[in-house]
């Protein structure tokens, strides 16, 4: 993803298999996009891998 469409994200590796990828989004419809793109679906599936997307905003 370029940074047109993330400007900055974190890695967290939260067990043997399984991890979480906190990233800030600046283009919800580009990620989207290359989230479902059938190259994305390949990999996912090749890598048994289940995306799951929270949108959590900040508290102040």
């Amino acid at each position: 993803m370029g940074r047109k469409v993330v400007s900055e994200y974190e890695f967290v590796q939260a067990g043997e298999h399984k991890s979480h990828l906190l990233m800030n989004v600046l283009d919800m419809e580009a990620l989207d996009a290359e989230m479902t793109s059938d190259a994305a679906k390949e990999w996912d599936k090749k890598n048994n891998c289940k995306d799951t997307v929270y949108g959590i905003e900040l508290v102040e």
